[in-house]
């Protein structure tokens, strides 16, 4: 999306009043690159029911945008859904660990899947888990590749 479609989009939900909407607005400034306006979004929230799933989700969601040392807060916030809710792919997505293999190999198959740059997790699989299965598909795939240009050059 487009900074325009992110403001029209905000024209709609910033009237809301629901802890929905707040969510949204929350996730549309974070698209945006504007966590100083998710955290006021998110400070709205905070005083209506800091206790709220959705006020700790919106956290845990600006935490993530943001970085360093908030990553830890957000880990802990998904980590206490998983004690209280089902497991379900959101929490299991926001309590993973970016160094984990398979939290990498993951990325880079939904970056393919998204049409997405992906090659940054897979440099990152590639240095840390070099024995990883998705590394040497890859490097075999790289492999046969080069082999085909050099037949036909």
């Amino acid at each position: 999306m487009h900074e325009e479609d992110y403001i029209e989009a905000l024209k709609h939900t910033n009237a809301g009043g629901t802890m929905e909407l707040h969510a949204l607005n929350v996730q549309i400034f974070i698209k945006m690159h504007r966590s100083d306006y998710a955290e006021r979004q998110l400070r709205v929230m905070q005083q209506i029911d800091e206790d709220h799933t959705l006020t700790q989700l919106a956290n845990a969601w600006l935490n993530l945008a943001v970085g360093g040392s908030k990553i830890q807060e957000a880990y802990l916030i998904f980590q206490d859904f998983s004690e209280k809710y089902p497991m379900t792919g959101l929490i299991l997505n926001g309590k993973a660990d970016a160094k984990d293999p398979e939290t990498l190999a993951n990325l880079v198959v939904c970056g393919l899947h998204l049409g997405k740059s992906s090659s940054r997790y897979l440099s990152q699989l590639k240095l840390t888990h070099p024995e990883h299965i998705l590394v040497k598909r890859a490097s075999s795939a790289e492999d046969s590749f080069e082999r085909a240009v050099q037949s036909v050059a």
